[in-house]
């Protein structure tokens, strides 16, 4: 049962990022459908580029909106960064009430993640990082009593959305659709997030071409020595 309401859960996660990236493809926004692979994704907006790529280069923008609140909760809402390369879901009742207080804004700025702290052991970050923040009309930040959804856009390999809350970078329970180059993970705070993808636990390829390259010698040889046994065998039969 568990794992089936996990399945229905991130269902109901690409069904929300879908619907969030949807009504931009038509305002001439750079941005991808999930599941969608025959348009190849808009060039990447870097914080900080990459050297081979500093000089077309166009800075990323930020992003904000409303959540509506009433006595009981807040209603859902799905906010998108002008570039929609990040944004982030707010499920149904996600938002705590206050009373008197009927609206919260949420908040979405890209950050160079070197500028937060440095990647976890065996990871490199990929992309942008990407502050959320949210705040009742008070001016107090949001109490969330359900998790919500951060979608990132990455621009090369990543394979986990990492989540900075000022103390240590959390993995979280990552999803990805590698042909839209998009991640997304729940998460029960909000913070910074970043995608990252893993530079350990597996054999260099330089290695694996030279031991490929080793064998290929090896059976080079083996065949040459047992061409020339032949040889010399067929030599001296006649």
């Amino acid at each position: 049962m568990d794992a089936r309401r996990g399945v229905i859960g991130w269902g109901v996660a690409a069904a929300a990022v879908y619907l969030v990236i949807a009504p931009f493809v038509g305002r001439g926004v750079p941005a991808r459908l999930l599941y969608e692979g025959e348009v190849p994704p808009a060039p990447y907006r870097w914080v900080h580029p990459p050297p081979e790529l500093a000089r077309d280069n166009q800075q990323p923008t930020g992003g904000s909106g409303q959540i509506g609140l009433n006595p009981s909760g807040s209603g859902s809402a799905s906010i998108l960064t002008d570039d929609a390369q990040a944004g982030i879901i707010f499920p149904h009742d996600a938002v705590a009430p206050q009373p008197g207080v009927t609206s919260a804004t949420v908040k979405i700025a890209p950050v160079d993640p070197a500028t937060v702290a440095p990647p976890p052991r065996g990871y490199a970050f990929d992309g942008n990082a990407y502050r959320v923040e949210a705040a009742y009309s008070n001016g107090r930040p949001v109490a969330l009593r359900r998790s919500v959804t951060p979608v990132l856009r990455y621009p090369r390999n990543a394979t986990v959305l990492l989540r900075w809350n000022g103390g240590k970078w959390t993995m979280l329970d990552t999803k990805r659709v590698q042909a839209a180059l998009q991640i997304f993970a729940a998460s029960d705070q909000l913070g910074v997030f970043v995608a990252a993808r893993s530079i350990g636990g597996g054999t260099p390829v330089l290695l694996l071409y030279a031991g490929a390259a080793g064998v290929a010698v090896l059976i080079a040889a083996i065949i040459a020595l047992r061409l020339r046994r032949r040889a010399a065998g067929s030599a001296a039969a006649s």
